[in-house]
């Protein structure tokens, strides 16, 4: 039996039943291009065309017709099978692939809420500094740090918010706020380059701070480094929240450095066809909007 890509098959039904590209996607909650490129997948597959582009929409040929009408039936015929098989075994598992340090600062913290609204759903995090093959490796969602460009794949912006220095009270005493002026190259924690500590020199018109000076860690250990009192952390306010609040951290008064660079969920086109995936995937954004509006509030 020769069967189509069945996510193709699915985007088809959907487009054929609106007779548009842009309902579809809305009903499948992804690009109006991620649609088209499924449908033209299908059509490739099939050797034939399934719709006729008109100038106000798309009309169903004779093959889409008949096509349309064998999957509605099968795909609910799978969709009644799922759902007998679902109500017998209703936990859900979300995989969730990112680095060792931003599970550790921003996600895991915020899981338990999590699954507190979400009891009937498990979420498995894999924290690795590869950036992993969603597809072949079955991974559901991926935080990634860059400019938010992956061919193939959804990005969203989940925290941007800009970077500021941060130091323990501790090296402050017997003053509660941290300057400038407190900032020295020995004391320079770098995350895993120094090329941010360069950036905030040149915006803040800093001279004699020398940045080949101070340690380069990996994994976010430079905000553990700066709890511990080492030195200065260049981070983003996001991942010290807690921290803040418990006065084991304090910002230097200054103006945050903004930069490109930015955290992005990232996950393939079909992953919202899911309601579970799709109810995390609206948490997880819900979470990286509140942070952005506290960031922006005490700035």
């Amino acid at each position: 039996m020769r069967l189509p890509p069945l996510i193709a098959v699915r985007f088809f039904e959907a487009t054929a039943r609106h007779a548009s590209v842009r309902r579809a996607a809305e009903e499948l909650h992804v690009t109006p291009g991620a649609v088209s490129q499924q449908v033209r997948k299908l059509e490739a597959f099939l050797g034939c065309a399934l719709f006729e582009r008109q100038p106000r929409g798309l009309a169903l040929t004779a093959a889409g017709r008949d096509y349309q009408a064998a999957c509605a039936e099968g795909l609910a015929v799978i969709g009644h099978a799922t759902s007998r098989i679902a109500s017998t075994n209703r936990r859900h598992a979300v995989l969730v692939s990112c680095t060792p340090g931003f599970a550790v600062q921003w996600l895991v913290p915020r899981l338990h809420g999590f699954l507190q609204l979400h009891p009937d759903m498990d979420v498995h995090v894999g924290s690795t500094n590869r950036a992993v093959d969603l597809a072949a490796e079955g991974v559901h969602f991926a935080v990634r740090h860059g400019q938010g460009i992956y061919p193939g794949l959804q990005s969203e912006v989940l925290v941007a918010d800009d970077l500021v220095p941060v130091c323990s009270p501790r090296l402050l005493a017997p003053r509660k706020t941290a300057r400038v002026a407190d900032i020295t190259s020995a004391r320079l924690l770098h995350d895993e380059h120094r090329g941010d500590w360069r950036l905030w020199r040149e915006a803040h018109g800093v001279t004699g701070l020398d940045c080949e000076g101070g340690i380069v860690f990996a994994h976010n250990a430079a905000i553990e480094a700066a709890v511990a009192g080492r030195g200065f952390a260049l981070v983003r306010r996001a991942l010290v929240q807690q921290e803040l609040a418990a006065r084991e951290l304090v910002c230097v008064h200054c103006k945050p450095l903004a930069t490109p660079l930015a955290y992005h969920l990232v996950y393939r086109p079909e992953a919202l066809i899911d309601p579970a995936l799709r109810r995390f995937r609206d948490w997880i954004m819900a979470q990286g909007s509140a942070d952005h509006g506290v960031s922006s509030r005490t700035m």
